[in-house]
């Protein structure tokens, strides 16, 4: 499995940005608070680095196999594509914090709604930073270490 861009979790968060500007601009009176959805974003980043945490040491320990004391292949294979999905969550999340915290800043004076969402906006964008950040601990995490043969040959000078 190859690992995700970064650019491709730059463009998701532009996406993501411009998508919640235009869109709170447009629908600011109908559109629910943004509220204590965040903290959803928080546990699923603390999930990833306690699986991150567990496979590096299943890894490191050579727990890795396929009888029952040990961790499956595929569970880690598994692991490190929902590193990669927080990530990119994690990138819609804090795009989307960022459109709001743009659109609410400029306004803070004359919309009393900017006053009242911009906790929650920022709460949004750091929780959406975090996970990216968790998510790509834990598709790291994931990523086989480099055969012994290829690593003798790097400690060696030819």
């Amino acid at each position: 499995m190859t690992r995700i861009a970064k650019s491709t979790l730059a463009l998701v968060a532009l996406v993501a940005a411009v998508a919640a500007y235009v869109l709170i601009g447009t629908f600011l009176g109908s559109l629910p608070r943004v509220g204590w959805g965040w903290i959803t974003l928080l546990a699923v980043g603390a999930v990833d680095v306690v699986l991150a945490i567990r496979i590096r040491s299943a890894i490191d320990d050579g727990g890795v196999g396929q009888d029952r004391s040990q961790m499956h292949p595929l569970t880690i294979a598994r692991c490190g594509a929902l590193g990669q999905a927080s990530a990119v969550l994690g990138a819609a999340a804090g795009g989307v914090g960022v459109g709001l915290v743009v659109y609410f800043v400029p306004r803070l004076g004359e919309l009393a709604a900017a006053g009242a969402e911009m906790p929650a906006s920022i709460a949004v964008l750091v929780s959406g930073v975090l996970l990216v950040a968790a998510g790509l601990f834990l598709e790291s995490a994931c990523s086989p270490p480099p055969p012994e043969d290829e690593a003798e040959g790097l400690a060696q000078p030819t």
